[in-house]
């Protein structure tokens, strides 16, 4: 082994370069190891290549946009909040505008974003060295350091790691969840990750002709398998635009609730519209679903599928836009993104077991983690 660095971050996606580029090393040293040959991979796919950056409005709604990772993100939300992640684009020449809430560079390129997050990298000395693929981590008490096993290179010794590896989705960006193993050899507990903000497969699923419409105001529920067709054991519910593809079910609503959506059980749509209000060709589509043997169109069935039109999920895509899952919340310090069970262990964003709603709210937890991570290693260096 060669030298030994200060801090080796383990990834270099949003959430890695965030925290490098808020922390200048001065006269220590950093690495960020990134698996893929380039960084930023990710980021440049964020929000359709226009890289939905954050939310507008208050921090203070943020919190509900996590679920039940929410409250524990509150602290770190609030300390570097949306206002500060958009001041300091701007600081670095990169103009944001909002619409509809969501922000982003106002040139709607993703590419002026890592720019701005890698030249600011760079600026505070940190070295990036790429491809770097992290395949072993071990804890040697004696010199009080880590070892990182790097493939196809010498291994290296940090005296503080922080996972920034993302989450399972788009593996050939990098995240591809291979770090998580290796925590879990360290004894770090693992919420078991799984695609979430993607669409959802169903059986049988009749509106392949629909591709590309979409519906306002959409309730969809998920159920338990075990509910049958009572549908009792309702896990989570939500309302808002739906749009029809060729093969599943997606837009917002669908993309929110995903995470909650498991094979074998129920999802149920509620398209909270009279039959008039919907797309003739729907109209069409559903009165041959609710006709009987003879011909006729069953009413009640019909007002049967326009508020509870169920199906069985088949699967949920595993191109999501994030991963819910990684390292449990209670396993870390949440004001210092440290571990509680090795003090110069540290994990940031997707690689934690939080996520959020679309409409910026996943890339603006890297921020507030990273810099909140930043914080305390400027006084540990």
């Amino acid at each position: 082994m060669s030298e030994i660095y200060d801090i080796a971050v383990i990834g270099g996606g949003a959430s890695g370069l965030m925290l490098a580029a808020n922390l200048d090393i001065g006269y220590s040293s950093g690495i960020v190891l990134e698996g893929t040959s380039s960084v930023g991979t990710k980021l440049l796919m964020s929000g359709g290549g226009r890289c939905n950056i954050t939310h507008g409005g208050s921090i203070k709604d943020f919190v509900y946009a996590y679920g039940d990772a929410g409250p524990p993100l509150r602290s770190c939300l609030y300390k570097h909040n949306n206002l500060e992640l958009i001041s300091w684009l701007e600081d670095k020449g990169v103009e944001t505008i909002e619409e509809d809430g969501r922000v982003f560079p106002a040139t709607m390129k993703a590419k002026d974003v890592l720019d701005a997050l890698v030249g600011e990298v760079k600026r505070n000395k940190w070295q990036i060295e790429t491809p770097a693929k992290v395949c072993g981590l071990v804890r040697n008490e004696e010199a009080g350091t880590w070892e990182l096993e790097i493939e196809d290179h010498e291994k290296i010794e940090a005296r503080s790691v922080v996972v920034a590896s993302g989450g399972i989705t788009y593996p050939e960006t990098g995240s591809d969840g291979s770090v998580f193993v290796l925590l879990r050899e360290l004894g770090v507990c693992i919420k078991e990750p799984k695609s979430a903000l993607a669409p959802i497969y169903v059986e049988d699923y009749p509106y392949a002709e629909l591709a590309g419409i979409s519906l306002s105001g959409v309730s969809v529920t998920t159920f338990g398998s075990d509910a049958s067709c009572t549908c009792k054991g309702k896990s989570a519910r939500m309302t808002g635009d739906l749009l029809f593809t060729h093969e599943a079910f997606s837009g917002p609503v669908i993309l929110n609730i995903s995470k909650y959506a498991e094979s074998g059980e129920i999802i149920r749509v509620s398209y909270n519209k009279e039959f008039e209000e919907l797309p003739k060709r729907m109209q069409r589509m559903l009165e041959d679903r609710a006709r009987g043997e003879s011909g006729d169109v069953k009413t009640k069935l019909l007002a049967s599928l326009l508020d509870r039109d169920d199906f069985t999920v088949s699967s949920v895509s595993e191109r999501g836009m994030v991963s819910t899952g990684g390292v449990l919340l209670d396993e870390m310090d949440m004001k210092s993104m440290r571990s509680i069970k090795y003090d110069t262990l540290y994990v940031i964003g997707e690689a934690l077991a939080a996520d959020g709603i679309t409409g910026g709210y996943n890339l603006q937890m890297c921020w507030s983690t990273a810099h909140a991570c930043a914080d305390v290693l400027k006084k540990r260096i």
